[in-house]
């Protein structure tokens, strides 16, 4: 598994609306634990991506929905905290990953306060699938994705406090690129 330190801006606006396209997606519900509020009742101002390979090699596992720290897995972790930075636990994050390439995109899993709950989604060429974590104890959650061929995926990230964008405020991508 490769990461890349990557950070990104929440702007702090209400998300309008929610975009789907494609064939119907799995939508995996979030952690059963009760979400917590932010540290100390502090308000949540940022949200960013923490580390992301934005290339990687495509993956040569057999099982691509298993993680198996193989090449192509790509881990998106993601830390919510408040205006000290104190990390905030309990803050739901809402990740719509589409597949802008040829071949498909794997969702392995998604990680909460070191807890991983496999989801195992392949996501066609051309459709999208939404995915729900919510930041535990530590303020983070992430999603494992893999591929295994020349593709690429837009991942679209929001809050309840409003829409992730990176630092150059546009979507964030990662690309798989045999070799």
């Amino acid at each position: 598994m490769r990461i890349l330190t990557l950070s990104v801006l929440l702007l702090l606006t209400t998300a309008t609306a929610q975009v789907t396209s494609g064939a119907p997606s799995p939508t995996p519900a979030a952690p059963t634990a009760a979400p917590r509020t932010p540290a100390q009742g502090s308000a949540v101002t940022k949200v960013e991506i923490q580390d992301v390979e934005v290339t990687a090699p495509a993956s040569t596992a057999a099982t691509p929905t298993v993680a198996s720290d193989d090449v192509g897995e790509v881990l998106v972790p993601v830390l919510a905290s408040d205006k000290d930075g104190t990390p905030a636990a309990g803050v739901e994050i809402s990740w719509e990953v589409k597949n802008t390439g040829g071949s498909p995109v794997y969702v392995i899993s998604s990680v909460t306060g070191g807890q991983v709950t496999q989801i195992a989604a392949t996501i066609a060429p051309g459709t999208s699938a939404v995915f729900k974590t919510v930041t535990g104890s530590d303020g983070s959650c992430g999603l494992m994705l893999n591929a295994t061929a020349n593709t690429s995926a837009t991942l679209n990230l929001k809050t309840a406090f409003g829409e992730v964008k990176n630092l150059r405020a546009v979507t964030q991508t990662v690309d798989w690129i045999a070799q």
